[in-house]
């Protein structure tokens, strides 16, 4: 028989079991579970209107997985409807709406609610969420859990290098906000960042008729055709992790398609990057080059030196005149965007102050009783999050059925146990391709620190929290 959760006599009615943060995949993941456990008392808060989390905020043209679909759902909700091997962002979104559905979570949902601080109380053992209301009004949430699902890929990153943005008389939207009241037919139209949303949202803009397209470039990224499932996948963490033998077969491969479909040597040459296959994420894309050479395109390889009224200029003096300015400048992927304080007023931003880490991705000292999904390094680029999502939802329901079979009110991992699990990471993590590819990545801090990746194949890591480890956490009795 299924363990199940139950509430105390001693649950006052003005606190929730759980707090969950996020109608993501991890919100509705974790959402899921507690029902099936028999724990109702839980409200998920979400900042945006609907469920979806990343595959609700980002809808701009192309948007789509680069995981394939059949791996990039919950294995215990599997979807054989799937159009498209690798899942648009409308369908993701809409498997997501079947699976609140399903398990009856709009009841639990909190929509237009953005948390904007937490603080953990020693004297009651819960926790206290703030949050403002569409309205602008403030309302709080006590509970004993706190899981926070609000994802990396949530809020966009604009440039805070770049002068002149503010003085831009013309239309601008960023890929994780997209605008669908603007007008691309016969504009001018600038996208600036080449990494995931830029390579997908670019062909998609050439379609529109526009009458030029100039794509700013930073630094070129190693490009897959579409095309397997998951081993192969996993196998490539042998090239990442290991950096064996395998890495040079992918980088001569994808320097053959290259080759192949831009003839031109100097576009080539423009788009060859410097660094290793891997140590940036893998964009997935067949239709990226052939747009590039479009008569009407541009690849723009010189920095931005300022934006203008009506143009943008870039370092080697050239002036671009555009009407329209697309950001793809990726997310605020090390920001957690509330304050959490812990016990004794302890801040995460102050813990996090030299460089971010938690203990298996989801636990630091000091902040009882809170959870992370998809915290620190627990990313890769070569396989399903949806994967590493499950094995922090197991690891989380086996420490809230411990804390209830044990007659437990607060679970915070010792301060010994969390440096010595980082030691041990940043150690492995040295060797990998994301630190010795010769490439900086969103997946370091401003020090150099990996903080984005698990350095392993996923399913070792699936094992590592099969167990709730209780004897690594400091405990308090009820």
């Amino acid at each position: 028989m299924k363990r199940k959760l139950v509430l105390t006599k001693d649950d006052r009615d003005d606190e929730y079991y759980a707090v969950i943060i996020g109608a993501g995949f991890s919100g509705i993941g974790i959402g899921i579970k507690l029902h099936e456990a028999g724990m109702y008392k839980y409200v998920i808060l979400e900042r945006l209107s609907h469920i979806g989390g990343t595959w609700y905020a980002n809808q701009y043209p192309g948007c789509a997985c680069d995981i394939p679909s059949n791996l990039y759902s919950f294995s215990f909700e599997p979807n054989s409807q799937w159009s498209y091997f690798y899942g648009r962002q409308q369908e993701i979104a809409e498997y997501m709406e079947h699976c609140a559905d399903k398990y009856d979570l709009r009841r639990h949902i909190e929509f237009n609610t953005t948390v904007i601080r937490c603080d953990w109380l020693d004297e009651r053992q819960v926790w206290r969420v703030t949050t403002r209301l569409k309205n602008d009004q403030e309302k709080q949430f006590f509970c004993r859990i706190l899981i926070s699902g609000n994802g990396p890929l949530s809020n966009g990153a604009y440039p805070t290098n770049i002068p002149g943005i503010d003085k831009f008389q013309g239309r601008m939207c960023h890929t994780a906000e997209w605008d669908k009241s603007i007008d691309f037919i016969n504009k001018r139209v600038a996208v600036v960042g080449t990494g995931s949303s830029g390579v997908q949202v670019v062909p998609e803009l050439y379609k529109m008729n526009v009458s030029k397209l100039y794509v700013f470039q930073r630094t070129p990224a190693w490009k897959f055709n579409r095309g397997i499932i998951y081993w192969i996948y996993e196998s490539t963490a042998l090239s990442f992790t290991y950096r064996l033998p395998i890495r040079h077969i992918c980088q001569e491969l994808v320097n053959y398609n290259l080759t192949r479909q831009v003839k031109d040597k100097e576009l080539r040459k423009e788009l060859t990057p410097s660094f290793d296959v891997g140590c940036k994420r893998i964009l997935i894309s067949n239709d990226w080059y052939p747009t590039l050479q479009k008569p009407n395109v541009l690849l723009v390889t010189s920095r931005i030196r300022e934006v203008t009224s009506n143009s943008i200029i870039t370092q080697d003096g050239n002036e671009y005149p555009v009407d329209i300015i697309v950001w793809s400048t990726g997310f605020q992927v090390h920001k957690i965007p509330f304050e959490i304080f812990g016990s004794n007023g302890f801040s995460l931003s102050k813990l996090w102050a030299e460089t971010i880490q938690a203990y298996r991705g989801m636990t630091m000292p000091n902040f009882p009783n809170l959870f992370l999904i998809l915290g620190p390094n627990v990313s890769f680029g070569y396989n399903t999050t949806i994967f590493m999502i499950e094995a922090q939802l197991n690891y989380i329901m086996e420490a809230l059925l411990f804390m209830q079979e044990s007659d437990v009110s607060s679970i915070s991992i010792k301060q010994n146990v969390f440096e010595q699990y980082n030691q041990q990471l940043q150690s492995k993590l040295k060797n990998t391709v994301w630190q010795l590819g010769s490439c900086r990545s969103y997946y370091q801090d401003a020090h150099g620190n990996n903080i984005g990746n698990w350095p392993d194949f996923t399913w070792i890591y699936y094992l590592f929290m099969r167990n709730f480890d209780h004897k690594n956490y400091q405990i308090t009795k009820m």
